[in-house]
């Protein structure tokens, strides 16, 4: 004799809910990897360097423009 209805509907229920909690454990985790990987501060700490030497670019370019602009005849 085949299980009770009632009880097939229960234990596939109970088969989707933790499919449902193992689908949200992942998507938790994908989202913690994307914070860590997108986080200001750590981008800012490795990428220092060159945004300090195309800053530094910038502003002399900006400069020189700047002072041709008086200097010019």
């Amino acid at each position: 004799m085949s299980a009770n209805p009632v009880d097939r509907l229960e234990i596939k229920a109970l088969e989707q809910r933790i499919q449902v909690h193992e689908t949200i454990d992942e998507l938790k985790d994908k989202v913690g990897e994307v914070r860590a990987r997108f986080d200001p501060n750590t981008n800012a700490r490795k990428h220092l360097s060159g945004a300090s030497f195309a800053l530094s670019c910038l502003g002399f370019l900006a400069g020189y423009g700047f002072a041709g602009l008086f200097t010019r005849s």
